[in-house]
Parts: structure tokens; sequence; C-alpha cells
């Protein structure tokens, strides 16, 4: 049974959090219980009506948690990029380096990190499923993620249709995004280990060059 202690006891809330990423993540939404995640965190289950007002806020509280965190993975980069000017070679070559950096970011964390493989969890479902949440998982990081891209993409190759652009960026993601969906069909059919340093660095390899392929210039 979940302890019946003070629902204002210090670190309730982060406890919570935490818990409800996993029981939500495992679970779904409809299928997770305040009392499943209470139990799992180890505090009263009043203590989820008075922080977060009940189930639904405390849903909204996770993905905003996960946005937020993910927001301070990118947000450098995703500021470097909208503040620099891409033109000629010089601009060019920055494009590349720059797609490169990103892709290597969220391949470190997607792939590389316990909390990508907790967030990716709620992610997925919500892609699957979406509810009213998504909006803040599109808006908070996804479209800023592709619309940098796809700045970077144009740069980068000179594509001029930002469509295009687009549709491009999605395929970058995806090639990240497919060593999380598909990790036990990656692990066993390359006989891998679960993404050991050694083979999180082939990952990136692998995945950059497809992404520099991409980006290439047109020839005349």
């Amino acid at each position: 049974m979940a302890k019946k202690g003070n629902t204002h006891a210090p670190g309730t809330r982060e406890h919570l959090l935490e818990a409800a990423i996993d029981v939500f993540g495992r679970h779904g939404f409809d299928s997770a219980t305040t009392r499943m995640i209470a139990k799992a965190a180890n505090v009263n289950i009043a203590a989820i009506p008075y922080y977060f007002g009940g189930k639904s806020g405390l849903y909204q509280a996770v993905i905003d948690y996960i946005v937020d965190h993910i927001k301070k993975e990118a947000g450098e980069l995703l500021e470097q990029i909208g503040g620099a000017t891409f033109t000629g070679d010089t601009g060019r070559q920055l494009a590349r380096k720059l797609i490169q950096a990103v892709l290597e970011r969220f391949i470190n964390f997607i792939a590389g990190s316990e909390q990508g493989q907790r967030f990716s969890r709620i992610i997925l479902r919500e892609q699957m499923f979406p509810s009213p949440a998504y909006d803040t998982i599109f808006k908070g990081f996804l479209k800023p993620v592709l619309n940098a891209l796809s700045i970077l993409i144009m740069a980068a190759s000179g594509e001029s249709d930002p469509r295009q652009a687009t549709f491009r960026a999605m395929t970058l993601m995806g090639q990240v995004v497919i060593f999380r969906v598909a990790r036990e069909t990656i692990v066993r059919g390359l006989d891998l280990e679960g993404y050991s340093p050694e083979e999180l660095e082939e990952i990136r390899r692998v995945i950059v060059a497809n992404a520099l392929a991409i980006t290439e210039m047109p020839s005349e």
C-alpha cells in the first residue's frame, strides 16, 4: 500500500512525477491509476489531487516535464541555428555541421540515455493515440526541431521548397527514432549488446553519413 504520510513531505511532487513517467509510459493514461502511481512513488495517494488536481493534471505535468527536459537538451543548438546566417559555401558547411550536431545530440539522448527510453514510451503512445497533451509535445519541441532541421537542409542542399525540406527533416528524425522504437529488432538483427558506447558510436556514424548524403548539393 502507498505510504499514508504527509502530502507536504519534501520531494513528494518530484517523486510522483518520476513514478508517473514510468507508470503512464508502461500502461498508458487510461489503464494507469492514481493508486498505482502513488504506490510506485511510495507516497500518500492524496498527494496527487493536492499537487496536480487529479490524474489528468498529473499527466499534463508529466508532459510538461518531458518537454522542458528535451528543450534543455536541444535549446542551445536551436538558438544557434536560429541566429546563424547561411550564405555561400561557408554557410553550407556550417549547416552540414549543425545537422550533424543536432542528430548526434538526439541519438545520444534517445538511444543512449535512460531518460530517453522512459520519455519515449509516452511520446510514442501520444503519436499513436494523441490526447490533448500532444499539442504540448508538438509545439514544445517537435515543431522547433523540424523547423530547425528544415532550415539547415535548405541551406546545405539548395532545396528551395520548404515543404520538401520538412519531408527530409522528418526522414532524418525517423532515422534516429527507429533506434528506440525498433530497439529489440535492431539488437537482435545486428547481434548488439544493447547500445554500448561503441555501438552508439557506430549508430551515430551511419545516421550522420545518411544525413549528409541526402543534403548534398545536386549536380549541375
